[in-house]
C-alpha cells in the first residue's frame, strides 16, 4: 500500500526545497489569490500574509504589462534592492513561489533553482 502524501505534505516538502536553496532567507508558496499555502521566516514576526499577497499582486500586474505589449506571460520577477532580492516565480496556473534571497548569494544560480521547483509543481497542480 503506498502512501499518498496529502496536500499539506506536498506543500511542506516545496517549501523545505525552497529553504534549502542557498541564499534563500525566507519564503512562501502563494495561491494566485494571494493566500499563504506553506511558509518559511527566519522571523516570526514578520507579516507572511501580507508578503503573499502583494506578491502575488506584483506577479498579477506584471503578467498585465506584458499582456498589454503582447509578450509572453513572464515566468519570474524580479525585485532587486540593495540589501536582498525577491524572486516571485510562477509556478502553473495556480501558485507562485516567493523567496527573499540574501545579497550573497548566486542569483542566477537560485534563478535556475527555483525555476525548476516551480515547474515541478505547475506539473502536480
Amino acid at each position: 500500500m503506498s502512501h499518498h502524501p496529502s496536500a499539506e505534505e506536498e506543500t511542506q516538502e516545496c517549501i523545505d526545497e525552497i529553504r534549502s536553496v542557498a541564499g534563500v532567507v525566507a519564503c512562501a508558496l502563494v495561491s494566485c489569490e494571494g493566500l499563504v499555502m506553506g511558509k518559511y521566516f527566519r522571523e516570526s514576526g514578520l507579516s507572511s500574509s501580507l508578503f503573499a499577497a502583494m506578491s502575488a499582486t506584483v506577479l498579477a500586474s506584471a503578467e498585465a504589462a506584458c499582456g498589454s505589449v503582447h509578450i509572453q506571460r513572464p515566468s519570474m520577477v524580479t525585485i532587486t534592492t540593495t540589501d536582498a532580492t525577491i524572486l516571485i516565480v510562477s509556478a502553473g496556473e495556480v501558485a507562485l513561489i516567493t523567496a527573499v534571497i540574501d545579497k550573497s548569494a548566486d542569483l542566477p544560480t537560485v534563478q535556475r533553482q527555483l525555476s525548476d521547483i516551480a515547474a515541478r509543481i505547475g506539473e502536480v497542480a
